[in-house]
């Protein structure tokens, strides 16, 4: 066997392991449907041509973790996730707090 594989080593599951993947299972199946729709209202608010649209695309790009550009904000976590699936609105001084914390840049057209 060569270094890059690994070797896959199985058994039967305990009754409480049986159990317990079940219990996991079902709660993965009970949170999916609000996660696809969620996703869904990302991707919309993620492509709006609005100045929050840019806004969106630049926290994506940035590569900074959310909770750091929400602490650079001063907004919680879930105020930027709310901002980030469409389903909260910024006043403009947290907007150019958290264009800021992205390194997002205003160009006046001329």
């Amino acid at each position: 066997m060569s270094a890059d594989q690994s070797k896959r080593i199985s058994r039967e599951l305990t009754p409480d392991e049986k159990q317990r993947l079940q219990r996991q299972r079902a709660l993965v199946a009970g949170e999916l449907p609000d996660l696809v729709q969620r996703d869904k209202m990302r991707k919309e608010a993620h492509e709006e041509s609005t100045l929050s649209g840019e806004v969106r695309r630049t926290i994506h790009a940035s590569g900074l973790s959310l909770a750091a550009i929400s602490a650079q904000a001063g907004i919680t976590a879930l105020q930027l996730d709310e901002f980030l699936t469409g389903e909260r609105t910024l006043r403009s001084d947290v907007l150019d707090r958290l264009a800021t914390a992205v390194g997002f840049r205003f160009h006046a057209m001329t």
